[in-house]
């Protein structure tokens, strides 16, 4: 369940508090939302996430647009109102009469410094979003992943479409490795993330070929490692997917994804 920590909160470039955010999140029907990473209270790809979440109004056909002037300057009063350096700030939209932007921390959690070193277990499971490239909230499929990660311990859930194809995780992208080369699906599958687009730019300016290719269940025996990508996560190794084990942690192409990664990360940080 989402926990809001931030006392103050900001409305279409407003300041307001934990009540009256409450009672407007009570009335946000689009569920069209972001997550986007303050660190050194820097936000991190800010631009790249106000895109998304445009794109993700567009294609749900909800009304109203964002204006990237009054997206940053609320980001930047949030992040002024309140004492958090490193923490997730989540913006929803929806629309009532006018657009309604609300920001907001979020009490966030982050992998462990030894979770980039031997990696994390996954499990797959067939479920999918109703609409991959839109970000927004659907309450069947997060309790789904919720009673599954529970019940397994897993760290994340991978999604398996219904004829047996590769898709993303719950709340990442997944990448492979075959041979030094870097393969994910195609864009059109999957929500396309900030942090999967950042990884897929660096690859490719520095020489790593990327591959997008449906990829079967069946297949998964073939690669030689695999990683996920997302806001909180960042690269992150896979030690399983269900039963089968990688040695993602210490694939050259996994650490140097993360190397470039981290360094795109670092010129966000003023």
């Amino acid at each position: 369940m989402m926990n809001i920590i931030s006392n103050m909160n900001v409305k279409n470039n407003q300041l307001i508090g934990k009540p009256e955010l409450n009672t407007l999140l009570a009335n946000d029907t689009a569920k069209i939302y972001e997550v986007i990473r303050v660190i050194k209270k820097n936000p991190i790809f800010l631009k790249e996430h106000f895109e998304r979440m445009r794109d993700s109004i567009r294609l749900s056909n909800v009304e109203g647009d964002i204006n990237f002037d009054e997206f940053q300057n609320s980001i930047n009063l949030l992040i002024k109102e309140n004492n958090f350096e490193n923490c997730n700030i989540r913006v929803s939209y929806y629309y009532d009469n006018e657009p309604v932007v609300l920001f907001y921390f979020i009490e966030s959690s982050y992998p462990a410094k030894e979770q980039f070193m031997t990696g994390v277990h996954t499990v797959t499971a067939k479920i999918h979003r109703d609409n991959p490239n839109i970000k927004a909230f659907q309450k069947n499929f997060k309790e789904k992943v919720e009673e599954i990660i529970k019940n397994t311990k897993a760290y994340e859930v991978i999604l398996i479409n219904d004829d047996d194809t590769v898709s993303e995780g719950s709340k990442s992208n997944i990448f492979f490795i075959k041979n030094n080369k870097l393969v994910t699906s195609p864009d059109d599958n999957v929500l396309i993330g900030v942090t999967r687009s950042k990884v897929i730019e660096v690859c490719e300016r520095n020489g790593i070929e990327i591959i997008r290719r449906v990829i079967r269940y069946n297949e998964l025996d073939n690669f030689d490692a695999a990683f996920i990508t997302g806001t909180s996560n960042d690269v992150l190794p896979i030690k399983a997917i269900d039963d089968r084990i990688y040695n993602s942690a210490d694939n050259d192409t996994v650490k140097k994804a993360l190397e470039l990664y981290l360094n795109e990360m670092e010129k966000e940080i003023k």
